[in-house]
């Protein structure tokens, strides 16, 4: 299994694969963080994930890096110091305000329950109806 994670690990971040296998391979080892507490997504890792909410949709791969991102934000492999260090607080922020602004009342407060999980303040507030 450690050999599988080393390989993943320097898949994401292999100068001559494609960003589609980058992308997959991060979000791999992001799901295994996720589910081991002996592992950490690196901060290559988490940045891949977090340049693909800028982009848009593309075959599902913006989608599952959000996926990613919250589940991974949520498990207690989160460091909150790592988050602020890529930026991944600030995106998570952006991407709350977008999702309710959108009226992706779900997704909103997903994001909004991953930012508490990494000790952050609410940063929406609902609006009356």
């Amino acid at each position: 299994e450690a050999g599988g994670v080393a390989v993943l690990s320097s898949l994401a971040q292999e100068a001559s694969a494609s960003d589609d296998c980058k992308l997959a391979a991060a979000i791999a080892l992001v799901h295994l963080a996720c589910n081991r507490a002996d592992l950490a997504a690196d901060d290559h890792c988490l940045s891949l994930l977090l340049s693909r909410l800028d982009q848009p949709e593309k075959d599902g791969w913006r989608r599952d890096s959000i996926d990613a991102l919250l589940a991974l934000a949520n498990s207690s492999s989160a460091c909150a110091a790592q988050w602020h260090r890529v930026g991944g607080v600030a995106a998570l922020q952006a991407l709350a305000r977008e999702t309710a602004e959108e009226g992706v009342e779900r997704q909103a407060e997903r994001c909004d329950e991953a930012l508490v999980s990494l000790g952050v303040r609410r940063v929406r507030r609902r609006t009356a109806a």
